[in-house]
């Protein structure tokens, strides 16, 4: 048996944290310029007791030698966006209670244009640089592209930031155009997955051709495409893992937000009191929702009682956006969706994730789960998710797909009614945009 988070670890390329200068042309863009000082230092792995440069010049930008900065640059920008989701997504979906200094808002489900605006500008820049500098390498190598493993890391990350927008945006807006379905990201995304697969394999790189499998099963799962998804999903293994991660550089922090906005110092911005995790870590002691009471603490404004999550306990420590429990996972959805009769072996599948975790009040593996019927297991399945994604930006997106698809079963503590179930367009872009969108107040 081994614990939940037990190795789980991405290659350590993905520890690199770097971001480059663009023209800014839509409001989104207009943040990337102060992020580029950070480029030289994570790069070079050289003492960090530098001059920040400043800027340079775009077309530096399309040499060879600057392409790891261009990674570096995509991989950060979509760090910063996707933590900053994940934080209040999940205080929107109740997986943290606020403590009263901000984001009351997000907890009672009210998303406006104007709270919302700074997710809407850091998901799109991080998309845009992914793909920019997809289109920067596809003009410098021509046909080496296609077996150049830097392209296949910026692909894998443009496939991902499309899949961050299509699961969390009300809509779809490309570069200053109209409006377009939200499904409109998903399909982009599962274009950008198909490439960095074929890239991956001809470059001999298995991580970013496994990445982007694990990425697809998901997108074409939201589409729809429960073969592709279970086709995709049944190819990865189950220690597979692929991660977002943080640095904690004093002059260019990007922590991860679930951490630091839980942090006893100086925040305490949200606690575990009065959520699910709180009751079922009581009762299970379920690792993946671990947390502790800090004795005599309570959150600023509201004075709540403190209770600091487990799951990351550190600035650093990186989100998963893809795994190959989650592809288990994946897979037993699949069978509850299209052959609900063979219920039973969903529930096999679920509980080939449960039973591999180690309680930490008993060091024993957790009990299974049980379905009688398909609801049954459907509450099972929901339930699963929740735990094994919690706090990674995924539970608010799951109980909106499960919501359009008017899935069955149900589980506590997560009534949407009356509450956003996506991100509308930011403010900055239907400013910015000579296309008429709508203002969410």
């Amino acid at each position: 048996m081994r614990r939940a988070n037990e190795g789980r670890a991405d290659n350590e390329n993905s520890k690199e944290s770097l971001t480059m200068r663009i023209q800014p042309t839509t409001a989104y863009r207009r943040r990337i310029a102060p992020l580029v000082a950070v480029a030289a230092l994570a790069a070079t792995g050289c003492d960090l007791e530098v001059t920040n440069p400043g800027p340079v010049q775009d077309e530096f930008l399309n040499d060879e030698q600057a392409f790891p900065s261009v990674l570096q640059g995509v991989r950060r920008a979509n760090a910063l966006a996707y933590t900053r989701l994940a934080y209040d997504s999940g205080l929107t979906s109740f997986e943290g209670t606020p403590g009263g200094l901000v984001d009351s808002e997000f907890y009672n489900g009210k998303l406006t244009s104007e709270n919302v605006d700074d997710h809407w500008e850091r998901a799109q820049q991080a998309r845009w640089m992914a793909e920019d500098g997809v289109r920067r390498l596809e003009e410098a190598l021509g046909g080496e592209f296609g077996s150049n493993q830097i392209a296949g890391r910026l692909l894998v990350l443009a496939g991902f930031a499309n899949r961050t927008l299509g699961h969390n945006m009300c809509i779809a807006v490309f570069d200053g155009g109209p409006e377009q379905p939200y499904t409109d990201f998903l399909t982009r995304a599962e274009s950008f997955f198909s490439r960095a697969v074929d890239v991956g394999n001809a470059s001999g790189a298995s991580d970013i051709a496994l990445a982007a499998q694990a990425g697809r099963a998901d997108v074409r799962m939201w589409l729809g495409d429960w073969s592709g998804a279970r086709g995709d999903a049944t190819g990865i293994p189950e220690d597979f893992v692929f991660q977002l991660h943080h640095y904690d550089l004093d002059d260019f922090p990007d922590p991860n937000e679930v951490y630091f906005r839980g942090a006893s110092d100086p925040w305490r911005e949200y606690t575990i009191w009065g959520t699910f995790a709180e009751s079922y870590y009581t009762e299970t002691g379920d690792p993946r929702m671990g947390w502790y009471e800090i004795a005599d603490a309570v959150t600023m404004v509201y004075n709540l009682p403190f209770y600091v999550q487990l799951k990351f306990t550190s600035k650093t420590a990186p989100h998963t956006l893809a795994s190959g429990r989650e592809m288990i996972l994946i897979q037993a959805e699949e069978i509850l969706a299209n052959n609900p009769g063979n219920f039973q072996a969903a529930m096999d599948l679920i509980n080939q994730v449960r039973t591999s975790v180690v309680s930490d009040h008993t060091g024993e593996a957790l009990p299974p789960a049980t379905a009688s019927n398909a609801t049954e297991a459907w509450t099972a399945l929901k339930q699963e998710r929740r735990v094994e994604l919690w706090f990674d930006n995924r539970r608010f997106a799951d109980l909106r797909r499960w919501g359009l698809q008017s899935s069955p079963g149900a589980t506590p503590m997560e009534d949407m009614s009356g509450r956003s179930n996506c991100f509308p367009v930011g403010v900055s872009e239907i400013d910015t945009n000579s296309n008429p969108l709508n203002r969410v107040s």
